[in-house]
């Protein structure tokens, strides 16, 4: 192989396969609300501190009571109850439901941590009678024991942590005014089985190792952020059809997940560093046409991988250890690639052929070390594949059959000579890249016969053998390229000789 080595150092590459398998495990943090209880009331009426707020309504400070159920007053010494404070029942042990029965209760915030950590919640109800229009982050954090959930509707969305760790939720319905669920919203709910969410954005972890989620319902959806369903074990089907941003580790680990297919996704431009990295039943990938970014080591250790579709048009770069460690037997790169990087197709040992476009510029070191690779078609001629820097480690690349994709060029006369004393026409043709022989064939009888198919591939000349004066023939000239005859369009190129 003529290719320019390129001397890079391999460090950085060597190590990318346990970067691939390290990052879908990295630790995402501890219940976000693990603080101390921190609050001064300004009265005391019953169980519940209060206090005045600017606008002469009151705000449920804290709830020191061990009853089981809860009722949230609408009043108190007649002045409506329009908040729940921050942290105002967090950690209380004893508390089982929480209700609003009062047709006057015009509560229309819920503050940060107000129901973090009270384990054995089971059922909040206030749907009917709050007009909240805030739910504060942490708000049911940790609530271990929560089973049912009928929330007011009037929110805009989910803040961070409101249930994270919430393990006994299984199913939740969003209203549909909810247009993002924010980071850690939902993360480690373990029992979550079905959800239902009609807004646009997934913050970072919302779903984060809800390992029995299987059910997912998102018809507008439009940017899944970083490590949204990371290890979400039991999801085996997505609708992304409305798409735009796939982020960094959104979907690794979902080993239920068989087949992505992202072609409807038309204005899907990016995919993020490990996306469905060790996705290990994916088997089938196609990539839509505006993609325009693809994340490291995107679908690195998804070992029954075997089929995978590039439709992008405007993809440039196959970036480092995105198909590494996968079960793929063919790649087509799109045209407009112009570098595939490290590792890229690192340890696809059932990597047999591969077609690689004419506008590639670089492969990295190690890109197909320790793959299958047998066959190799190129998009382009042998000059220009040449040209291609090729980084270490790609040395199956060398010993692969070689294909030249290229649009073929035909032997072009360049002039034709007659002899008029024997009879004969000596024809002179351009020479074609890469032929391997040059052929004569005539038109006779409704047929092209061949005159003959030896001509070195070092000859451009052409003498007949003596023919009749006056008689007519329908010529042309074929080149053997990769051991096969260039027998297409034939009849345009012929040229037609009158013997003199």
């Amino acid at each position: 192989m003529a290719n320019k080595i390129m001397k890079s150092t391999l460090a950085s590459v060597l190590a990318i396969m346990s970067v691939a398998a390290s990052v879908p495990g990295t630790a995402i943090g501890n219940v976000i609300a693990d603080t101390a209880i921190t609050a001064s009331a300004n009265v005391v009426s019953g169980n519940f501190d209060y206090e005045e707020l600017s606008d002469g309504t009151l705000c449920l400070v804290k709830f020191e009571g061990t009853a089981s159920v809860v009722e949230i007053p609408a009043k108190i010494n007649g002045k409506a109850v329009t908040k729940i404070g921050d942290k105002a029942f967090m950690g209380n042990e004893y508390i089982t439901e929480v209700h609003c029965s009062s047709y006057d209760n015009e509560i229309n915030e819920i503050g940060e941590f107000a129901f973090c950590n009270c384990t054995a919640l089971k059922t909040i109800d206030l749907s009917n009678r709050v007009k909240s229009s805030t739910i504060g982050r942490g708000a049911f954090a940790n609530c271990t024991s929560l089973e049912e959930i009928a929330l007011p509707c009037n929110y805009d969305g989910i803040e961070e942590g409101t249930f994270q760790r919430c393990t006994s939720i299984a199913a939740f319905n969003f209203p549909q005014n909810v247009k993002y669920i924010g980071t850690g919203a939902f993360q480690e709910c373990t029992n979550l089985k079905e959800v239902s969410f009609y807004g646009t954005t997934i913050g970072k972890k919302a779903f984060y190792k809800c390992e029995n989620l299987s059910s997912m319902y998102t018809p507008h959806l439009v940017d899944v952020q970083d490590y949204a369903f990371f290890g979400c074990t039991s999801l085996s089907e997505i609708d992304l059809d409305y798409l735009e941003t796939i982020g960094n580790s959104a979907f690794g680990s979902c080993s239920a997940l068989t087949v992505l297919n992202l072609v409807s996704c038309e204005k899907l431009t990016s995919i993020g560093n490990d996306a469905f990295a060790n996705c290990k039943n994916l088997e089938d990938v196609s990539l839509p046409e505006n993609l325009t970014t693809l994340g490291k080591r995107a679908f690195t250790n998804c070992h029954a991988l075997k089929v995978v579709d590039i439709f992008s048009k405007k993809l440039t770069t196959i970036p480092m250890g995105a198909f590494a460690t996968t079960g793929i037997t063919f790649i087509a790169v799109p045209e407009g690639v112009t570098s595939i990087d490290g590792a890229a197709f690192n340890s696809c040992k059932s990597l047999v052929d591969i077609k690689l476009p004419s506008t590639l510029k670089t492969i990295a070191a190690k890109a197909f070390d320790n793959s299958g690779v047998k066959n190799v078609t190129y998009n382009g001629v042998k000059s220009q594949w040449n040209n291609i820097e090729i980084g270490e480690g790609n040395d199956v690349l060398a010993s692969a059959n070689m294909y030249f994709n290229s649009e073929v060029v035909y032997p072009k006369v360049k002039n034709i000579e007659y002899n008029e004393q024997y009879h004969q026409f000596r024809v002179t043709w351009t020479p074609v890249e890469d032929a391997q022989a040059y052929g004569i064939a005539y038109y006779a009888a409704g047929k092209w016969r061949v005159a003959t198919q030896t001509i070195p591939s070092s000859t451009t000349t052409f003498t007949s053998p003596k023919l009749t004066a006056g008689s007519t023939h329908k010529v042309v000239i074929a080149a053997k390229v990769n051991g096969k005859w260039d027998t297409s369009n034939l009849s345009k190129r012929a040229f037609t000789i009158t013997v003199k």
